[in-house]
């Protein structure tokens, strides 16, 4: 069996999350959806068999996904995840959650009731740092900790100075 993958946003976190897909045994890359037709064309066109879209609702009507990558600004989240949960498709959105917490209170209201597998993309949560500070807190309570990018990530949007 093959696991059919939908990508929701075409920017350089949404190929990563692609590229490690398309490397999986067993799992296929199979839809893209941006903000431009030419974006999701150009994105899809990486990924053996993949199809690009520029509206969301179309490529859930078209394809037959099995999860969906949600890695879009936190400014157009709600709708996607809303509609991803009436459809029961699983999905794994990227941080944050949006931009306020009225839309991403809504989303985990719908989530408890349904028994659908999502997640949310914390992946420095299991990162050995992470996890030799938790063991070396030693239940001590934290008024805050400070992380740093340690490593390139390019500079998009509104991060650039």
């Amino acid at each position: 069996m093959t696991l059919k993958i939908g990508m929701i946003g075409t920017g350089w976190f949404s190929r990563k999350h692609a590229d490690i897909l398309s490397k999986m045994d067993g799992v296929q890359v199979q839809a893209i959806c941006g903000t431009s037709k030419e974006k999701a064309a150009d994105m899809a066109s990486d990924y053996e068999g993949a199809n690009g879209y520029v509206q969301c609702m179309e490529m859930l009507d078209v394809e037959e996904l099995d999860a969906v990558y949600i890695v879009t600004p936190p400014m157009v989240r709600g709708e996607i995840e809303l509609e991803l949960l009436e459809r029961g498709i699983p999905f794994l959105i990227e941080k944050p959650l949006g931009t306020e917490d009225k839309i991403p209170a809504k989303v985990l209201e719908r989530m408890n009731e349904s028994s659908l597998i999502t997640s949310v993309g914390y992946h420095f949560r299991y990162s050995d740092s992470v996890q030799y500070l938790k063991e070396n807190v030693n239940g001590q309570a934290l008024g805050m900790v400070l992380g740093k990018w340690m490593g390139e990530m390019p500079m998009v949007g509104w991060w650039r100075d």
